[in-house]
């Protein structure tokens, strides 16, 4: 896990955007919305963003539409969204994806996590939780949700860590906010349902230009 945690903290300092798609309730029901997604994740990598997440789905396609779009863009730094029960885990261990993400700290998922050299990057809401993932070994952090906790408690955090720990934004974020959230001490961000239909927007366009 630790070279996994060093890899994409060393990627998130080359770009600090997180793209997160989720899929509809009736994804696999209707084979165009797979051909819908190729074609959104292919134009997010021709705006240049570098690092998405596809939302876990209990499905059982679920880990072969992950796998495929691992293979078709190995330029891409793929990861799993929402990863949040030992089921979870269970069936993304044979990707081996460079990064997952929880929304919240789950310490029996984490633990069984770290024995199978999977990242799944704690979400964390309170300083005990985050005590317990540092605990663990993490020196990366997800903030979620990132929007109602505010800049007070990623200080609040900063005052208790022990070491370098990166910082990762989640929940509630657009991309008018990534300018002031970046200068104001995360080290990343991740975006979902704040920018619209997943695809690059007129902030979002200006800040890669300016990267």
């Amino acid at each position: 896990m630790e070279v996994k945690q060093n890899n994409l903290i060393n990627s998130l300092r080359i770009q600090p955007i997180i793209v997160v798609i989720r899929l509809e309730k009736d994804f696999f029901n209707l084979p165009y919305k797979r051909n819908k997604l190729i074609s959104k994740i292919n134009k997010l990598s021709n705006y240049g963003i570098k690092n998405i997440e596809i939302g876990w789905d209990g499905n059982e396609e679920w880990v072969d539409l992950v796998y495929e779009i691992k293979n078709n863009f190995q330029q891409l730094n793929i990861g799993a969204a929402s990863i949040s029960s030992i089921d979870a885990l269970d069936s993304i261990l044979s990707l081996d994806l460079n990064y997952c993400m929880s929304p919240v700290f789950q310490k029996e998922v984490h633990v069984e996590a770290i024995k199978n050299n999977q990242l799944v990057i704690p979400g964390v809401s309170n300083i005990e939780s985050f005590k317990e993932a540092i605990n663990l070994g993490y020196k990366i952090i997800k903030i979620f949700p990132a929007s109602k906790l505010g800049i007070n408690f990623l200080n609040k955090l900063k005052e208790f860590k022990e070491r370098d720990i990166f910082f990762i934004g989640a929940g509630g974020i657009r991309s008018r906010d990534l300018k002031r959230l970046l200068r104001n001490g995360y080290d990343a961000l991740a975006i979902g349902k704040g920018l619209k239909n997943q695809i690059p927007d007129q902030d979002l366009e200006t800040w890669l230009k300016n990267k």
